[in-house]
């Protein structure tokens, strides 16, 4: 059993207005510990309402009504415009061609790369490295880049449905 309390004291311990206790009220299932006549106020035991709101909050029974539901749209739309004027948030068009212009750059240096890092590797190492073995490491690197967020289809499995390599001219 928790402390009994009024509807504001409530409202204090669990930072809910009082307007929304009102509303849960409705609800038959809010627990009241003692119903006010008129003009008196009820009580609630907190550990009874901290209860009930976990049991609602899990069970996602969120009953809004039409205002409360409006309110809630209003305030989304607000805090998004916000985000927008504060620069929080990005076009998604913008992110798109920012996104295809960063795949692009790391094709790019993946399929042009190689015969640089040979030679880095061949005069580090003292070796000569087959250049083969670094384009098939990239090309496999973007056939696992070029799969990924692609949703599986029938019959995929491993290996199936790779992504041959574009511009393989490029990487002899």
């Amino acid at each position: 059993m928790g402390k009994r309390v009024n509807k504001r004291e409530l409202a204090e311990i669990f930072g809910i207005s009082e307007r929304s206790f009102t509303a849960y009220q409705k609800d038959a299932s809010f627990p009241i510990a003692r119903a006010g006549g008129r003009g008196q106020a009820n009580e609630y035991d907190t550990q009874d309402v901290h209860e009930w709101l976990m049991e609602r909050a899990v069970s996602g029974a969120r009953h809004e009504s039409a205002r409360e539901r409006l309110e809630r749209i209003k305030g989304d739309r607000e805090e998004l415009a916000l985000a927008k004027d504060l620069e929080e948030l990005v076009p998604a068009v913008l992110v798109g061609a920012r996104l295809e212009s960063v795949a692009l750059s790391i094709r790019t240096e993946l399929l042009t790369g190689n015969p640089k890092l040979k030679t880095e590797i061949d005069t580090l190492y003292d070796i000569d490295l087959d250049i083969e073995l670094l384009n098939e490491h990239s090309r496999s690197v973007l056939r696992q880049l070029a799969a990924l967020g692609r949703e599986p289809g029938p019959g995929d499995g491993p290996g199936h449905g790779e992504v041959p390599a574009t511009g393989e001219d490029q990487l002899n």
